[in-house]
């Protein structure tokens, strides 16, 4: 019997370990530590809009970050993507977010991605993949997840220069295509 050799193809690597990654992510949940610096008095942390909630940096090469990220600085909009890997929504909505990268500085717009995964080397193979050029963070302990109960690929949350949630009562936004983002950020801007 002649066995082969070869391997997956790249995207069903990702697909498969993705799931398994996350699996773990999910049952480890209750193992990591939490990375958070709470600032103020306030005791419940996920209603607070002056909360310094930081990942750690999934991927940290050219100008993107070394270290913790924080998630919701102060005075910017912030537009937060919880995706993964395996993803084929997530994926389609890279181009997206690399256009409003390009269209907005990061004094305007902090953008950041945030998957529950923990195969930095997936995470990697992904962000070359896809181009991406803002940071991308690690939650595997589903801190941020469970704090805007982003239960879903993708969730994409959208937040003023205040911190307050864009749209009103949820800061969850249903936009997917950059004119569908620029939409909901324009009048950020403008505000800010």
């Amino acid at each position: 019997m002649k066995t082969s050799n070869r391997r997956m193809p790249s995207s069903q690597r990702r697909s498969f370990l993705g799931a398994i990654s996350t699996a773990l992510g999910f049952g480890l949940a209750g193992c990591t530590g939490q990375h958070s610096v709470e600032t103020g008095p306030e005791s419940d942390a996920a209603t607070s809009t002056s909360d310094k909630l930081a990942l750690p940096s999934a991927v940290s090469q050219g100008d993107l970050p070394d270290g913790d990220v924080v998630l919701k600085p102060d005075g910017r909009i912030v537009l937060l993507n919880f995706f993964t890997t395996w993803c084929r929504p997530c994926q389609d909505e890279m181009p997206a977010f690399r256009r409003l990268r390009a269209e907005y500085d990061t004094n305007t717009l902090h953008l950041v991605s945030i998957t529950p995964e923990v195969d930095e080397t997936l995470i990697k193979e992904f962000w070359s993949e896809y181009e991406g050029t803002w940071p991308v963070v690690k939650d595997p302990g589903l801190v941020a997840t469970d704090r805007w109960n982003a239960n879903s690929y993708p969730t994409n949350l959208v937040f003023d220069a205040d911190g307050s949630p864009a749209t009103g009562d949820s800061p969850e936004v249903s936009a997917r295509s950059f004119e569908e983002f620029k939409s909901v950020i324009d009048p950020l801007v403008t505000e800010a």
